[in-house]
């Protein structure tokens, strides 16, 4: 039973959490990617949150910082074409010394997912598309600019798009014919530029993409299961979030108020959070009971090797993650004041990223069927 689930996560020793993410070119990675960053160096989200992310890599942050101000300034930032990048993000907590961890993204160039690629390029994109899903997790980009321009079509065309995408590479990404172990296991259908739909809520966006696309997925589906190990542990259709990187005109798309942005802070809890909580559910869902899976937990304390020793089965958090008391939020909080004064920082992180992901204000951007 341990073998089984913690063969389909990364191994680590820290906390590095890896996030993909895929979307056509136009479709706002760029803009998203600026904001996370920006946002996150706001003294009043130090202030607030208690926690920031600071670039490893000097150079990268004060580019995307650059950007940032630039769209405080109304200015949009110039799109990227045809370059695969990551970013480390080190997670600081405030008043503490050690990091908590660190969070990866990994973009893939919308360019690539419509063109193919040939010689150097081709092995470029080869390269990108292995690298990214490697990740923990995956966000897929819906522009809901096209959703209101071509409604049900646009999705359909999505989904299908990115099907065909793993479907021509697959052979390429499995050369011996083997399964791949790393590989995202969440896979988040986001709605980007959602402020132009005011009036939408994320219950909304699911039903719109079921309604449209419901079959496609479930075609998707398939195929990513085809190229992994424990292909039962792996969901694509169950988590839905609406994401805004400033507040744009809906009538002709030009920027507004860059200071309006949505979802943008639920992304690192949402990329470590979940995943644990989706592996305990895949756990239960093999019909242990609630015993097997608290010492399936338990044996996980002494691992060296499994990230999810870091997570929320540090000191007391773990027992909140299936806590379903209505003063859940209100105990996550005693943790983490409680983990900030012993300088716990990677509990401090867990508590408060858990206790965000529960806050009511959340419901209407962010939906998961399983949490």
């Amino acid at each position: 039973m341990l073998k089984n689930l913690t063969s389909v996560f990364r191994p680590r020793k820290v906390i590095e959490q890896h996030i993909a993410v895929f979307g056509e070119s136009g479709s706002g990675k760029t803009m998203l990617l600026n904001t996370l960053y920006g946002w996150h160096q706001e003294p009043q989200f130090h202030k607030n949150k208690g926690y920031r992310l600071t670039a490893t890599d000097t150079s990268q942050g004060h580019h995307l910082l650059n950007g940032y101000l630039k769209m405080k300034d109304s200015f949009l930032p110039v799109t990227t074409s045809f370059v695969y990048k990551s970013f480390k993000f080190d997670i600081n907590v405030r008043g503490l010394d050690a990091p908590a961890g660190s969070l990866v993204w990994h973009d893939y160039p919308g360019e690539w997912w419509n063109e193919t690629k040939e010689g150097t390029e081709g092995a470029r994109k080869l390269e990108a598309i292995r690298l990214l899903l490697q990740s923990d997790v995956a966000f897929i980009l819906c522009d809901a600019q096209r959703l209101k321009d071509d409604g049900e079509k646009y999705l359909r065309r999505l989904f299908m798009s990115f099907n065909s995408e793993l479907v021509n590479q697959k052979k390429a990404l499995m050369p011996d014919g083997n399964p791949l172990t790393l590989f995202p296991r969440i896979w988040i259908i986001c709605l980007s530029k959602a402020d132009l739909l005011p009036d939408k809520d994320v219950y909304w966006f699911r039903s719109q993409v079921i309604k449209a696309a419901k079959e496609d997925l479930e075609v998707l589906n398939e195929t990513i299961k085809s190229m992994i190990s424990g292909d039962s542990c792996q969901s694509i259709g169950e988590d839905f979030l609406l994401l805004s990187s400033a507040e744009f005109d809906p009538e002709n798309g030009k920027l507004t108020n860059p200071e309006h942005h949505v979802g943008i802070d639920l992304i690192p809890p949402i990329s470590i959070i979940v995943p644990v909580e989706r592996a305990l559910f895949w756990e239960r869902a093999k019909g242990n009971s609630q015993a097997a899976v608290h010492k399936l937990t338990e044996s996980f304390r002494s691992l060296t090797t499994n990230w999810m020793k870091y997570l929320p089965l540090v000191g007391g958090v773990f027992s909140l993650v299936d806590d379903g008391a209505k003063s859940l939020v209100t105990k996550l909080k005693e943790v983490e004041t409680e983990a900030r004064e012993r300088g716990d920082s990677v509990e401090t992180v867990i508590a408060a990223f858990r206790g965000r992901l529960e806050d009511e204000s959340t419901k209407q951007i962010y939906l998961s069927k399983k949490l």
